[in-house]
């Protein structure tokens, strides 16, 4: 089983807790790309991974190699 996401983590302990729609609209993407990224599945550009940064404290270099963790 693999590990859940920092990402993940991160919007499930804000308060009140932030949905992926939530979330995607903060950064200004869709909720099926903040999907795609917490499920490993697709790497943000480096312009959304700023914005996750800026907002949450989690690297670019930490989302990208969750993703190839999960490849």
């Amino acid at each position: 089983m693999q590990n859940e996401h920092a990402l993940a983590i991160w919007r499930k302990n804000q308060s009140p807790q932030l949905s992926q729609k939530e979330f995607a609209e903060k950064i200004g993407v869709s909720r099926w790309m903040v999907n795609r990224i917490e499920a490993g599945k697709r790497k943000p550009s480096f312009d959304v991974a700023l914005k996750i940064q800026n907002l949450t404290e989690i690297t670019p270099s930490e989302l990208v190699a969750q993703t190839e963790a999960a490849e």
